[in-house]
């Protein structure tokens, strides 16, 4: 736990009953995001941005097999 408090006179019981979830090492919340917190951290992890441009750098240019012929738009 850290050493924070959070005051019942400030915040309303579900703000309280929020903290208390997410600050608990027993509780889903917590474990989640301290998961979220190590995979943020981890220094081999792609972030979306870089993950979208390599998708985009080798993506295959695929030719379609059959195309519509319009003699009018022909150069």
């Amino acid at each position: 736990m850290n050493g924070k408090k959070v005051s019942g006179k400030t915040h309303t019981k579900e703000q309280l009953d929020n903290w208390a979830n997410q600050n608990n090492p027993n509780n889903k919340a917590y474990r989640s995001n301290a998961d979220n917190h190590s995979i943020q951290l981890n220094s081999n992890r792609k972030t979306h941005q870089q993950i979208h441009n390599s998708n985009r750098r080798h993506k295959n240019l695929i030719m379609p097999e059959w195309a519509p012929d319009y003699p009018e738009y022909d150069d």
